[in-house]
């Protein structure tokens, strides 16, 4: 009877706990995306708000607030709607570029000392103000669809890693510079169309999908991201181009800090392993020694496009790939301001192996 009596008095408190929950999730709302942008002086804070009806079921609304700093967007907000907004699971949170341009510093040390702010929280610029980008997202009835296309492109297509923590090791860490996915909306869809450079906490420049992917092979152990080559035969004169669509499966990149030379030089030797999908008709790999002509030929294309990505990053002064961080790493008396001022006469050596693992069917 105690047994029973005590198994009875269980149920009773996870039926009133499950109740309770169920009472607290109808009167919140939760920040699903939230976006900045510039109106004058002020302010413009808009969020994705999900408001769960029932089990299974959801809704979402934009909601917009104007203010002189975004420190009191949820207070704002919470005088616009008949339920109490949390952000505890807010997952994208989305910077016009003008916006951006002004700096994005006060956002990321405010969310860096608030403990509800996650670091699976992904980061952005738009070309567009953040509220019509984020109507637009709003269409797909996916209030985290921002957050999950980055997830998507990191962990199958060009993008590098990123979310909040490697955000946060970038802006604080000494000689390093970060880096944000970048928006804009073609034929009425959002699109990633690259990246967003910073210098410190402001927006520089914006590079495309292209060379995010360098990017990715600079700074980690990669197994995604494509790259087309444009190819012409040896006898072809015309400036028509055929391409090829190189997939990495497997990339590896490692530096060395070259002191003896006449002027220091960073030599970066990357290791890639690749898909080839699809080849012209005219190109040929039935035999070792055209393979390999094919995969030096591949290697040196990759290699030229990393040393013109590096290139334009110190025309820039903009440094995400963190040489700054690795020259420190190496030296004894690496002072931030010294090294930058030389940053865009820093001599660097890319080296390419490249290996074709398979090929199109039939064309081996």
């Amino acid at each position: 009877m105690v047994y029973k009596a005590a198994m009875a008095l269980i149920s009773c408190v996870i039926a009133v706990g499950c109740s309770s929950n169920q009472q607290i999730i109808n009167k919140i709302q939760l920040v699903q995306t939230a976006g900045y942008d510039k109106v004058g002086d002020r302010s413009l804070c808009s969020v994705i708000l999900t408001s769960y009806i029932e089990k299974g079921k959801a809704s979402s609304q934009l909601l917009l607030t104007e203010s002189d700093s975004s420190f009191d967007m949820i207070p704002r907000l919470n005088t616009k709607t008949s339920k109490t907004i949390q952000y505890g699971q807010m997952g994208m949170v989305l910077f016009s570029k003008t916006y951006a341009e002004m700096g994005i510093g006060p956002v990321i040390s405010g969310f860096c000392r608030d403990p509800k702010i996650a670091s699976k929280v992904q980061m952005g610029v738009t070309d567009k103000e953040a509220s019509k980008m984020m109507e637009v997202a709003n269409k797909a009835q996916e209030s985290l669809y921002l957050m999950r296309m980055v997830e998507q492109n990191v962990q199958t297509g060009n993008l590098p890693k990123m979310n909040f923590k490697y955000l946060l090791f970038n802006y604080y860490g000494e000689g390093r510079d970060i880096f944000l996915p970048y928006f804009n909306v073609e034929r009425g869809s959002v699109k990633i169309d690259g990246l967003a450079l910073f210098k410190q906490d402001k927006f520089v420049t914006k590079v495309s999908i292209r060379e995010a992917f360098l990017l990715k092979l600079l700074t980690e152990s990669s197994r995604n991201g494509n790259l087309l080559m444009p190819m012409k035969a040896d006898n072809d004169n015309s400036t028509i181009h055929d391409y090829v669509l190189m997939k990495s499966i497997a990339s590896k990149a490692n530096y060395h800090y070259n002191t003896s030379a006449s002027e220091p030089i960073v030599e970066i030797g990357l290791r890639v392993r690749v898909l080839i999908k699809d080849t012209p008709s005219w190109l040929h790999l039935n035999t070792k020694e055209q393979r390999d002509a094919f995969e030096r030929q591949l290697g040196s294309y990759l290699e030229k496009e990393a040393q013109d990505f590096i290139a334009l990053c110190q025309s820039k002064q903009v440094d995400p790939i963190g040489l700054g961080d690795f020259v420190r790493s190496r030296t004894r008396t690496w002072n931030e301001k010294d090294f930058y001022a030389t940053y865009p006469k820093l001599r660097t050596q890319v080296t390419v192996h490249l290996s074709i693992e398979q090929s199109g069917v039939g064309e081996l």
